[in-house]
């Protein structure tokens, strides 16, 4: 598994550096190896890698052969906002694992451990295992000898069966959604949404893959409007499936997006004008693209 960007292990190494450079030299120093730099931190060499190469990148540091040499002093604009960890373990997994999968890091046929996704994710054995097992449930991931779990495809009556829950539960939410009183900041909250899905529709060109954040924006806060633990419990797990599978045919990813921002908008449109009827006819035809989508990618 590559270690990414996102990772919060890079950023939780990246921040350490840059405070242990500040305290500690001076431009033109040499900082130690990477193996030393790695049992200082506790961290792999792999890891370690990584973050000396960004720091090349912000020009920190310049290597030459095994020599890392600081040419520049770091401040407050290269440091990671890792604000985010304080977020329980089970989420924190839940999101790493998420972005793995939409950037093609983990398909079907991959296999991985729980200790390897508790060390990426910077969480614990304890909570990859139990987000592992609750997800297994459902068929998307199995469980191999010695801790390891191998990432699954799903057939059309899966998909089936699954589009039949999420209608039930996306009408549902609509319907007390579009009773909310006009104070909610809920309404505040969807129209703020109305103008991002706006802004990324003038850029589907090249921002095309940031349509699965707004997606799960969008019917999280249907969700969140009038919760229902046992609701959200599943939704959690639609909502993964639906994203699921975008990593196997991505060849029509920006088509694919590109319709679905429009979906978004009529949809959320409708809404905005309490149109219920509208809203409601808006919503069946994304659900319906969004079921015919995850049929086609699970047929390959």
């Amino acid at each position: 598994m590559l270690v990414s960007r996102k990772n919060f292990v890079f950023q939780k190494l990246v921040n350490t550096l840059l405070e242990h450079i500040i305290k500690n030299y001076k431009v033109d120093d040499s900082l130690p190896s990477d193996v030393v730099l790695a049992n200082q931190f506790s961290v792999s060499r792999t890891t370690v890698r990584k973050a000396v190469e960004y720091l090349e990148e912000l020009d920190i540091l310049v290597k030459s052969g095994a020599t890392k040499t600081l040419i520049a002093m770091p401040n407050s604009e290269h440091f990671f906002d890792v604000s985010k960890q304080s977020k329980p373990k089970e989420k924190l997994v839940e999101e790493y694992f998420l972005t793995l999968i939409q950037h093609g890091k983990l398909k079907p046929g991959d296999k991985f451990s729980e200790l390897e996704l508790a060390r990426q994710s910077d969480t614990s054995t304890v909570a990859v295992r139990e987000f592992l097992i609750r997800f297994s449930r459902f068929g998307l991931i199995e469980k191999n000898p010695r801790s390891q779990w191998k990432m699954k495809k799903f057939d059309e009556a899966f998909v089936d069966q699954l589009y039949e829950i999420r209608h039930l539960f996306e009408m549902h939410s609509l319907s007390n959604f579009i009773q909310l009183p006009e104070d909610s900041e809920y309404w505040q909250q969807l129209n703020d949404l109305f103008i991002e899905h706006k802004n990324l529709s003038l850029k589907m060109e090249t921002c095309y893959d940031d349509f699965p954040r707004l997606d799960q924006k969008l019917h999280g806060l249907l969700q969140r409007a009038h919760p229902n633990q046992f609701v959200n419990e599943f939704y959690d797990i639609i909502s993964f499936v639906f994203h699921y599978h975008y990593q196997w045919d991505r060849s029509a990813e920006r088509e694919r997006n590109t319709l679905a921002v429009q979906e978004h908008l009529d949809f959320i449109g409708k809404m905005l004008m309490k149109d219920y009827r509208g809203a409601a006819v808006a919503l069946e035809r994304h659900l319906n693209t969004a079921k015919q989508s995850l049929k086609d990618t699970a047929m390959l």
